[in-house]
């Protein structure tokens, strides 16, 4: 096996044989996941106040526990209220 080339690794050979629907719903799950790594380390540098977060983005505080779990239950209508809670706006300000 040459340096350059990737070990072999039977997950991708099995994620390979995905049907289409299921590569899209393995990426969106991908990304769920990656948010929540995102928003949990975000709000822990800030400062453990999951509760006050909540309460500021005008959602219950189990609805940013499923954002950070990247649970099955997880609203990503919740995501931008709790994202300005944190203090964060995009361009427009929003």
């Amino acid at each position: 096996m040459s340096e350059t080339s990737r070990p072999y690794n039977e997950i991708d050979d099995y994620i390979a044989a995905f049907s289409y629907e299921e590569r899209q719903e393995y990426a969106a799950a991908e990304t769920a996941l990656d948010l929540a790594r995102m928003l949990y380390r975000i709000r822990k540098e800030q400062g453990p106040r999951q509760q006050h977060d909540a309460e500021r983005a005008g959602v219950n505080r189990q609805a940013i526990s499923h954002l950070e779990k990247a649970t099955s239950a997880m609203q990503f209508a919740t995501l931008k209220p709790y994202l300005r809670a944190l203090g964060y706006r995009n361009e427009a300000g929003n």
